[in-house]
């Protein structure tokens, strides 16, 4: 139960972070030439108010099916 619950932590408290990540490596220049984002800092900001807090933690059921396991295992083997 333990190593469940750090798969559950481990995802919610990474996954804002994944997700700004990943928006700052895929973001493209616009026709003239802007980016669509300054920093993670932007990033972030932009996310929340457009999009809501809670976009933060959109796929979150994803993400913990791909990081939760692997936290149980680990947890488990050095156990």
């Amino acid at each position: 139960m333990s190593s469940a619950a750090a798969g559950v932590t481990c995802a919610v408290f990474s996954l804002p972070f994944d997700l700004i990540k990943t928006r700052l490596q895929n973001m493209r220049p616009d026709a003239a030439g802007k980016l669509p984002y300054a920093g993670v800092i932007d990033c972030a900001s932009q996310v929340v108010t457009k999009e809501g807090p809670l976009a933060l933690w959109r796929g979150l059921s994803a993400y913990y099916l791909r990081c939760a396991p692997h936290a149980m295992i680990i947890l488990l083997t050095l156990e």
